[in-house]
C-alpha cells in the first residue's frame, strides 16, 4: 500500500459493510456535528482478527495523518469472550506504543455492525421496504424469536437482518449499509459503540464557529 497525501483522518475497518457505512456517515458532517473533513478509509485484509492484532502495523505508513479511527466487530475477532472496552483499550495501547499516542480511537462493535441498525426506531425498515413500517418489523422480529422479554434489539443482529432480507427477497450487499448510512438518524441510535464513534469525531473535529448541526 502506497499512502497518498496526509489527511486529517484515516479510518480502518474490518469489512466492506463497515467501510461503506462509515464512509457515508463521515460524509455527513452537519448531521454528525463536526466540520467537513478529508479522510482515507481502508479495509484490513485479515478482517476483524487482523484489525485487533495487527492494525498498529497496518497504520505504520500513515503516521503523518492527524488521527486514526479503527472499527472492528467483537464477533469474529477471536476474543469474543472479552468485553468491548477491554478490546478497545488493548488495541489503543498498541497504537499508542507505535506512533499514535493521544490521536487514535478504537470502536468495537458489539457484537457486530448490524447492532446499529436495530437500535432506536428500527430505521432498517426503510431499506427493507417493510410493509407496515417500523412497528410491523418489530413485531415480526419478535415473532421470529430474535427478541424477547421486553427487549427491542436482537441479540444476534446479523442473523436477524439476514432473516428479514430473505423474507423480503433482498440480497445482502454492502450497498444496503451505504444507503442506510446516507439517511441514518443519529439521535435515534443509543448503541454505545455508535455513541463512542460520534463523540470521538466531535472531539477531534468540532464544528467551526457559526456552524449548526442538521
Amino acid at each position: 500500500m502506497i499512502p497518498g497525501k496526509p489527511k486529517p483522518l484515516i479510518i480502518v475497518t474490518a469489512d466492506k459493510d463497515a467501510e461503506y457505512a462509515i464512509q457515508e456517515l463521515v460524509r455527513r458532517p452537519a448531521a454528525l456535528g463536526i466540520r467537513p473533513i478529508d479522510f482515507d478509509c481502508f479495509r484490513h485484509p485479515r478482517r476483524d482478527n487482523g484489525v485487533l492484532n495487527e492494525v498498529h502495523d497496518f497504520l505504520r505508513p500513515f503516521l503523518q495523518w492527524e488521527y486514526a479511527l479503527v472499527i472492528l466487530d467483537r464477533e469474529g475477532c477471536g476474543h469474543e469472550d472479552e468485553p468491548r472496552d477491554v478490546l478497545e483499550k488493548a488495541v489503543e495501547d498498541r497504537l499508542s506504543a507505535n506512533g499514535w499516542p493521544g490521536r487514535s480511537r478504537v470502536v468495537v462493535l458489539d457484537p457486530e455492525l448490524e447492532a446499529w441498525i436495530w437500535d432506536g426506531s428500527y430505521q432498517v425498515n426503510r431499506i427493507l421496504n417493510w410493509p407496515g413500517g417500523a412497528e410491523s418489523l418489530k413485531r415480526w422480529i419478535g415473532e421470529q424469536g430474535f427478541v424477547g422479554g421486553g427487549e427491542f434489539k436482537p441479540a444476534r443482529p446479523k442473523e436477524a437482518l439476514d432473516s428479514a432480507l430473505r423474507h423480503r427477497g433482498i440480497r445482502h450487499s454492502s450497498a444496503l449499509f451505504r444507503d442506510l448510512a446516507k439517511e441514518f438518524k443519529f439521535e435515534n441510535c443509543r448503541d454505545r459503540a455508535f455513541q463512542r464513534l460520534v463523540s470521538t469525531l466531535r472531539g477531534w473535529f468540532p464544528e467551526t464557529h457559526g456552524e449548526t448541526s442538521a
